[in-house]
């Protein structure tokens, strides 16, 4: 399964949804990827958002289990047409260009995924 940022933010800003991300996480953590790109962008917005706790909140990010991916030359391609495609960000893109090469779920909370022929686990 690919982590989308969304995610990451809900669990460590206590967000709504946070429990939900949280036992997702436990339940596939054999299995949990991200993009480099998605973690760039989680680890600016927990600085921001986050200061003081910045420092442990990113060992525990880097320490979990998640296998961060840095993306390929093909992932690149697939990025800038889903871009083009659908109306998802520069970190969404990265996302589904992960998922559409592993051909696994992206975890998520950003409803753009749903315009996308992603398939996705988000809360009901």
């Amino acid at each position: 399964m690919v982590i989308d940022t969304s995610a990451l933010l809900a669990l460590f800003l206590n967000e709504t949804h946070a429990v939900w991300v949280e036992d997702q996480l436990e339940a596939h953590r054999h299995e949990l990827l991200m993009s480099t790109v998605n973690l760039t962008e989680t680890l600016i917005l927990l600085q921001d958002k986050q200061p003081k706790l910045f420092s442990k909140i990113k060992d525990e990010i880097l320490s979990s289990g998640i296998q961060f991916i840095p993306p390929s030359t093909n992932q690149s391609v697939t990025a800038a047409k889903a871009r083009l495609t659908y109306p998802i960000n520069l970190g969404d893109c990265f996302a589904y260009a992960l998922a559409m090469e592993e051909r696994c779920p992206i975890l998520t909370l950003d409803s753009d995924f749903k315009k996308t022929d992603a398939k996705i686990i988000g809360p009901k």
